[in-house]
């Protein structure tokens, strides 16, 4: 009996640390709002991070029309960090996102209460040469205050889990401190990174936040057309419907490619290279698909079938 007292006591002590770790750490809440196989959207109180994010303050519910919540989220581009200094920038909502998000945003800005941020996550399946698909994970929150709308991203297109882990992985307040990311984004007209504390700066710390835009909603911003995702498709209208009507994206594919002759005499050693062969099959499939184009096809199909 006095050994087991021992284990008693050590396995009470365990019990009350959990209870008073409970209290000291509480927990987020959620509202859901909407969700898809590869994306989410939904409302969060934070109870833990930030003085920006715990006590809140916020214009919500805030109503915005589809259009102008159409044309802000296509205003966001970021680019990856480049030390020469020309990385290209690359939009984060992109069309195909917008047309799956817009409605739900637009519902969860009008649900939100003044503690309330708005919360989404999405995934996107890119196609790589190599015959390989990259998942792509995009998480971030946004809130209006001031007139401004702040958008706060988690991460940008991580490559490297599931969509379930993902989303158990990036789920934290992302209003800390502006830390180095391999990406930052990119202010355009009407809009600014915000700007971080001087006293914050340390060796790891930048002087703006690379993953916070603030975005100024009585700017006016350029219309921004719902396109499919394929190069080649026909653009959509602008969302003006009466009714505010995310519009359905219409994909128009190009003429298949099968198999066509060529219009140059290769040797038989390369058409006979089964590297050779695999590579053709690739571009036909990526053409196939919309995500090259007809010249930048017959441009490689060209440099497979030069003589070497």
């Amino acid at each position: 009996t006095m050994k087991t007292c021992p284990k008693n006591i050590i396995l009470l002590f365990i019990v009350i640390l959990a209870i008073a770790g409970c209290s000291l750490f509480p927990r987020n809440q959620f509202r859901p709002v909407e969700k898809g196989e590869h994306w989410r959207v939904r409302l969060t109180k934070f109870e833990s991070g930030s003085d920006v994010v715990t006590k809140g303050g916020f214009q919500h519910p805030y109503e915005f029309t589809l259009v102008k919540l159409n044309r802000i989220l296509a205003s966001i581009y970021y680019q990856d960090s480049d030390a020469f200094g020309n990385s290209e920038k690359h939009q984060v909502f992109t069309s195909q996102v917008r047309a799956t998000l817009l409605k739900p945003l637009q519902k969860a800005f009008s649900m939100a209460k003044s503690d309330e941020v708005v919360d989404f996550s999405f995934m996107l399946k890119e196609p790589m040469l190599v015959i390989f698909v990259n998942d792509l994970f995009t998480s971030g929150i946004m809130f209006v205050k001031d007139d401004k709308l702040n958008v706060v991203f988690r991460t940008i297109n991580f490559r490297g889990m599931d969509y379930p882990e993902a989303l158990h992985q990036f789920v934290g307040d992302p209003t800390g401190r502006p830390l180095r990311e391999m990406w930052t984004l990119v202010p355009g007209p009407g809009q600014e990174l915000k700007k971080a504390p001087k006293s914050s700066f340390s060796l790891f710390e930048q002087p703006y936040y690379p993953n916070w835009l603030i975005i100024d909603l009585n700017y006016e911003y350029e219309p921004a057309p719902l396109t499919s995702r394929r190069r080649r498709s026909r653009p959509v209208k602008e969302i003006l419907t009466p009714q505010e009507e995310a519009p359905k994206v219409r994909i128009e594919r190009p003429q298949s490619i099968q198999s066509e002759p060529y219009r140059h005499s290769p040797s038989m050693s390369t058409i006979d290279d089964p590297e050779v062969r695999r590579k053709l099959q690739i571009l036909r499939e990526l053409y196939n698909s919309g995500e090259i184009s007809r010249a930048t096809y017959e441009r490689k199909k060209e440099e497979l079938l030069s003589p070497r």
